[in-house]
């Protein structure tokens, strides 16, 4: 296509009552007079009871990324909002059984796996349909990228304007907070990041001591001098100017780093203001979004540039029985709202696969072939959805998503500057390991090690778990320095561990609890040393459980190992 016939399909798709004076000012230009714009959306509103500042930010920032504010130390407000996935859950291993309570039936989620069920002395207590294994959300993780533009967050929008302090329930921010809103949420869910009965008041108390971002690595370089050398008390005090580390400073902070995470620079932004030309074929994906999809994603028109990427829309489309998740319905009580839910943006959808809610659809090509058939359930849907048959009918499929893929921010897609972070430590190689498998007891299954937490020195609550086992059995722990991946058979017993003098032997710490065959479950809590000399020994586990149903009187596990940092 010729540049004056591009230059026309351009100035055709733009629409001339949706055009800004300032795109109309661009496409005068001749294409190498047009300077890069900086940012294209104009900055995200910010309630006037919490004013960014640089530090402000990176204090955000450095909270969001570390996983200490869990109660495991194992999840970050980031592990659920990895940016080369556009800010989605790239765990699509992980699942929820769902109302049905059976895993591999069509009510599956793909949800974002979080913490064991436990209490908060770090023991296992065991939850409906995961046991001790990490809970999984019933909702995919949404994007917190351009989120600060969004009036309400969450999938049901029950994070709104208003913001109250989690702990006095007063009102701190009336208007434009809903970051600071849902930011409170995840840290003391039992499911999401805290054990039971978590408070935010917990929560303040147990963060001024810690070394902001100890368990990360590859520390953006900002980042990594800002928090060098200083305590999240010095750090609060930085940048409030005054000592304290309340609930409401850390979500002011959090609040603030995501309102940097501002995505404007796909190919699509810059089309928008005259610095990118559609091919042929994405700009006839884009003539059929305009067509059928833009009443509910608005965030496509070019009144992006003088408003930003604002979604205030709850539909039902028809992913599945209203009976399975109420949606905005359990928020407003109104029948209207049965089913329905936030209308996701669309910047960046490529990367954040499977989609909608429960993440029901693998890929885009799927999901744009659920809107051509119409959606899956049609109680209380959107009579829109139904309208969208006929018109996609013969449509080319593939030039929408190719559209799509046009919205592609690069700087998500590589983790570059404001998408830059550190990586974890569960993205990391100190995770513990499991070796082999265990021996038969009680239920026909071998008992299972659960080792999840981070070994790090001076952890006051290492736990260990046991699944699968004999309800109301003993438990212990036979310990080692060393381990074998090749097992050494010891009365009827695959034993993993070395055998070297340094063997000792550690309680369970009681009898196992559950019910079942073999549905018992037990955990050991201890704390792990502070010495520095220890950085680095690693320690090796395995369960032994009495249990007449093992061999000579006994059903082991696998072994588990750890290494200390």
């Amino acid at each position: 296509m010729g540049s004056e016939r591009r230059r026309r399909v351009h100035c055709f798709l733009l629409m001339p009552s949706l055009r800004t004076i300032s795109s109309l000012l661009l496409l005068a230009l001749p294409p190498l007079a047009r300077p890069l714009a900086a940012q294209i959306l104009p900055p995200p509103p910010q309630p006037a009871g919490n004013v960014s500042t640089p530090d402000k930010i990176l204090l955000g920032k450095a909270l969001f990324w570390d996983e200490q504010l869990s109660s495991t130390r194992t999840v970050a407000c980031g592990t659920c909002h990895i940016f080369s996935s556009g800010g989605s859950d790239p765990r699509t291993n992980a699942r929820n059984p769902g109302p049905d309570g059976v895993y591999g039936t069509t009510d599956d989620i793909h949800g974002s796996p979080g913490v064991v069920r436990q209490d908060s002395l770090g023991r296992y207590l065991g939850a409906t349909g995961f046991g001790i294994d990490p809970q999984v959300t019933t909702r995919r993780a949404p994007s917190p990228i351009n989120a600060a533009y969004q009036p309400n967050l969450f999938w049901d929008g029950r994070a709104g304007g208003a913001f109250n302090d989690p702990v006095t329930g007063l009102n701190v921010l009336p208007l434009g907070a809903a970051l600071e809103s849902q930011a409170a949420g995840p840290p003391i869910s039992e499911v999401e990041m805290g054990h039971v009965g978590r408070s935010w008041t917990s929560i303040a108390y147990d963060l001024p001591s810690r070394t902001p971002l100890a368990l990360a690595t590859n520390v953006p370089a900002p980042l990594a001098a800002f928090v060098q050398g200083q305590t999240y008390a010095q750090l609060f005090q930085q940048v409030y100017g005054s000592p304290g580390v309340t609930p409401t400073r850390i979500l002011f902070a959090i609040a603030a780093y995501q309102r940097t995470l501002v995505s404007d620079q796909s190919p699509y932004d810059r089309f928008l203001v005259g610095q990118h030309m559609l091919s042929a074929t994405e700009a006839q994906g884009l003539q059929i979004f305009n067509a059928l999809c833009t009443s509910c994603h608005q965030d496509v028109s070019p009144t992006v540039l003088s408003t930003g990427p604002v979604l205030m829309t709850f539909h039902n489309i028809g992913v599945r029985p209203n009976s399975e998740d109420p949606g905005r319905f359990a928020v407003t009580q109104n029948p209207i709202d049965l089913g329905a839910f936030r209308i996701p943006g669309m910047r960046n959808v490529e990367l954040r696969a499977p989609y909608f809610h429960n993440g029901g659809a693998p890929t885009l090509l799927d999901a744009v072939e659920f809107y051509r058939r119409g959606g899956d359930f049609h109680q209380n849907q959107d009579p829109a959805i139904l309208n969208i048959i006929g018109a996609m009918s013969g449509v080319d499929r593939g030039r929408v998503v190719a559209f799509l893929q046009t919205m592609t921010d690069p700087r998500v897609a590589n983790e570059l500057p404001p998408f830059d972070r550190p990586r974890l430590w569960s993205e990391g190689p100190l995770l513990p390991q499991t070796i082999g498998t265990g021996t038969v007891g009680s239920g026909g299954l071998p008992p299972r090690a659960v080792a999840l937490a981070p070994a790090y020195l001076g952890n006051p609550r290492y736990t260990v778990g046991l699944a699968d086992c004999a309800p109301g059995a003993f438990p212990f722990v036979v310990w080692d320095l060393a381990a074998n991946q090749a097992p050494t058979t010891l009365l009827g017993h695959a034993v993993y561990l070395a055998q070297t003098p340094a063997m000792t032997v550690g309680s369970g710490g009681g009898l196992t609890q559950g019910s079942m065959p073999a549905g018992g479950f037990g955990s050991i809590t201890f704390a792990l040393p502070s010495d520095p000399s220890f950085a680095g020994v690693s320690l090796f586990g395995q369960w032994l459980v009495v249990d007449a149903q093992g061999p000579v009187g006994f059903a082991s596990s696998n072994a588990f190992g750890f290494t200390m940092f």
